[in-house]
């Protein structure tokens, strides 16, 4: 993991920047966040002493989809499995260590080769500018209605 945050946000980018189209989530936070190839307990201390939070992750999106900016929140319990976890189980897991809830949204981009390599697919190509924007308006203050 690298980085810190942005002015009280914290941006954790989620994937495996050896493996194609999943290294999206590095890529766009690189600089601005904490890049990691999955999300562990240990992130609940970050995400709690942020302001708010963008989770930026591949999505395996049905054809056409596009670059979807949502809220996030945390799911009901905890569930003890060190090995995975999910964005809504981190946000549980901070609330319950921290007693602290922060405003929280997911970036998800519309990823199409997960094969080996460090190279994007043309179709992931062409979702990064509409994924840079919603990114950077997201860390503006600008959240999509609805999100």
């Amino acid at each position: 993991m690298n980085g810190a945050g942005v002015g009280g946000a914290l941006l954790i980018g989620i994937g495996n920047p050896l493996r194609g189209d999943d290294g999206v989530g590095w890529h766009l936070v690189e600089g601005l966040g904490l890049q990691c190839h999955q999300l562990t307990p240990e992130l609940a201390e970050a995400v709690a002493a942020a302001d708010r939070l963008l989770i930026v992750d591949a999505w395996l999106a049905p054809p056409q989809s596009g670059s979807l900016l949502r809220p996030l929140a945390a799911a009901g319990d905890w569930e003890r499995d060190t090995h995975r976890v999910d964005p809504a189980r981190l946000l549980a897991l901070a609330e319950q260590l921290f007693d602290r809830c922060v405003p929280a949204h997911e970036l998800l981009v519309p990823a199409f080769d997960f094969s080996w390599g460090d190279r994007f697919s043309p179709g992931l190509r062409r979702q990064l500018p509409e994924a840079r924007r919603l990114l950077h308006g997201w860390l503006q203050g600008a959240v999509p209605e609805g999100a």
